[in-house]
Formats: structure tokens, sequence, C-alpha cells
């Protein structure tokens, strides 16, 4: 499914892949630069329909965004496919994958090649897990990956839904995972990326996997960074 969060953005939703032993469909973003180029967030499988919508764009594919260690299965087939593009990865997919070392870096300051439409920073502060956090700046648009989820559970086998249950990221009340709050360390570290986040004033907010809130963007962050923003938050 193919949708238009705003003009010049878009979610494309791909095949489903298995985490825990829960079924989740994937979920990329795409948006096209002022210079009218292709930026691809969390490439899903490139299929024929998937190919056919990025050359109704345009086709010019020039930057592949790898956000986080878990996000990288469909990536070399869209660097085969699209010799052209650089590759952006996260520092703790790069160490896991050597074949991706050459990629260019994610950091809290934007690449040249697209600074001038998307921010990011590096949502840190937990001791097994982060990742890049973006904002399409005409759009106001909030672009998460694993750190939120929102799954509906329906059909699903009992483990892996209760497992959803306890991590807190059932539809239609998802969110932060439970284990992702727990073991943030740093808050004080976590809680500086929020207000990066706070500041962007979001107007809309996706993430990889399950439904789309339809909430205002800025209540969500502080609903569920909330744990960041007690006082006692160290």
């Amino acid at each position: 499914m193919i949708t238009e969060i705003d003009h010049n953005i878009w979610t494309v939703d791909g095949s489903e892949v298995t985490f825990a032993g829960a079924p989740m469909q994937t979920r990329m973003t795409v948006i096209r630069l002022n210079s009218g180029n292709l930026w691809v967030h969390s490439p899903i499988h490139l299929s024929n329909e998937v190919h056919s919508f990025i050359s109704w764009l345009g086709g010019h594919v020039v930057a592949l965004i790898a956000p986080n260690k878990f996000h990288h299965l469909f990536v070399q087939a869209w660097i085969n496919a699209f010799p052209e593009a650089i590759l952006f990865a996260e520092s703790e997919l790069k160490r896991k994958l050597p074949s991706l070392s050459s990629a260019m870096d994610i950091t809290d300051t934007a690449a040249d090649l697209y600074q001038d439409d998307i921010d990011q920073v590096i949502f840190t502060g937990n001791r097994l897990f982060q990742e890049a956090v973006f904002f399409h700046k005409q759009s106001k648009t909030l672009i998460f990956t694993d750190l939120m989820a929102n799954l509906k559970t329906d059909g699903m086998k009992l483990l892996p839904r209760l497992f959803l249950q306890f991590e807190g990221v059932v539809y239609p009340r998802g969110g932060v995972p439970r284990l992702y709050r727990w073991f943030t360390h740093d808050k004080k570290k976590a809680r500086k990326c929020l207000e990066v986040l706070l500041e962007w004033s979001p107007k809309h907010l996706v993430f990889s996997h399950g439904e789309l809130f339809t909430d205002d963007a800025q209540q969500i962050l502080m609903r569920e960074f909330k744990y960041l923003l007690d006082s006692s938050a160290a």
C-alpha cells in the first residue's frame, strides 16, 4: 500500500518479516527532495510494483538510508538497482555487517546531499539499541523506524501476541517498546534527543511497523517519552 503523507513524502508498505516470533509488516518512507531526486528510508523488498512507483516519482534515487542495526535486509538489492545512490548507515549496523563498512555514517548532522530538506538526530542513551530519527522539513514529518510500533495481533500465535502486549506496542495503543524504556540507561542523553524532536514541532509521525497514529504528533511524543521528561529521570 502506498500512502501520501503530505506533499513530496510517501510511505510504502512491504512484505512481512518476523521478530521474536511475531510477524510484522515492513514500511519504507520515500521523500522527493527539492532537487527532484529521491531519498529512501529503510528500503523494503524491491518488487516490480515498488520499482514502478519509484520510476513514476522520477526514478533518480540518490540516498538510501539504513537507520538502525536491524533494517538492512533489502539494502543490497537497492544498491544493485540504483548504483548511483549513496548508502547511509547507522554506526552499529556498520559494525554488525562488515559488508556495509564503506557506507556513509549517519550522524547528528544531515549530509550535504539532503540537508536542505531533512534534519536528523541519533536517538541514543540505550545500552542495546539506537537509531537515526529524521525530520522532513517541508511536511513536518518525523520518521522513526523501530522506536515506535503499533501492531495488530489478530490471528497471531499466543506467545508472540503476549510478547507484543508486554512490550506495549499493540494496536490501537502502541508506542515505544517497554524493553527499550527499561534499557535506556542514560536518560539525560536520551532526553536531549527528545528535546530536538520536540523543537522540530512535527505534524506527522511515521514508523516502520504497524498502523500509523492519527493523533497529534506532539501529543504522541509527550505521551510515549513521558518517562524521559519526569523530573526524577537521571
